[in-house]
């Protein structure tokens, strides 16, 4: 009966172990890396988070940017709009918690970045790899 028991408690806990392990497996998200750009707009992503340039705006986010299996994320971090023309050295800086969303598929992100305040996202169509030239805030 002793060994019964033994046996029916590793048929149960192994199940288990491979019910989480699936479970997990089914939901996990992909870290995503590398460098986008399109829109007046790049992205580079590592495992630390990802910051953004464009011709009138940084951002950044801290890392890393996990991308489920239908290639959406979502991720909160910082954005900082910029005015036309030179930058003062004693202005304080307008940092803004933004709302990054996006959608990843095969080497093409849209990407939503909601700014606190604003009323609503600035969109951006990003290609992995790609270069542009940022031409600053004018």
């Amino acid at each position: 009966m002793a060994a019964w028991n033994i046996a029916t408690r590793r048929l149960v806990l192994g199940g288990f172990a491979m019910a989480v392990e699936l479970a997990s497996a089914a939901g996990a998200a992909t870290p995503l890396e590398g460098q986008w750009a399109g829109d007046r707009l790049q992205l580079v992503i590592d495992a630390k988070g990802g910051r953004l340039q464009s011709d009138c705006a940084s951002g950044s986010f801290a890392g890393p940017l996990n991308v489920s299996e239908a290639g959406s994320f979502t991720v909160v971090g910082q954005f900082d709009p910029q005015r036309p023309g030179p930058q003062r050295a004693d202005e304080p800086p307008t940092h803004a918690k933004a709302r990054y969303e996006g959608q990843v598929s095969g080497g093409v992100m849209k990407l939503s970045i909601l700014p606190e305040g604003a009323t609503a996202p600035q969109l951006f169509t990003l290609r992995k790899d790609a270069r542009i030239k940022l031409i600053r805030c004018l």
